[in-house]
């Protein structure tokens, strides 16, 4: 049984709220549904094409990334 995504995206709200991101950056869910249940995810400092092969390796539904 994994955890709801809502429940993580409230919770790196908590940690990093919205209103503090600059005008140029992109935050908050960029791709997926915030229904899904998460069971394994996948930190990364950027998205690009060797973390999605392995987020897709590992298993992970979500990849949480700083840029």
């Amino acid at each position: 049984m994994g955890i709801a995504l809502q429940a993580i995206i409230e919770h790196l709200q908590e940690l990093a709220p919205p209103q503090q991101a600059q005008s140029w950056d992109k935050i908050g869910l960029q791709v997926g549904d915030d229904r899904a249940e998460i069971d394994c995810l996948l930190v990364a400092l950027e998205v690009s094409r060797p973390v999605i092969g392995q987020a897709v390796s590992a298993g992970a539904q979500l990849i949480i990334s700083h840029h």
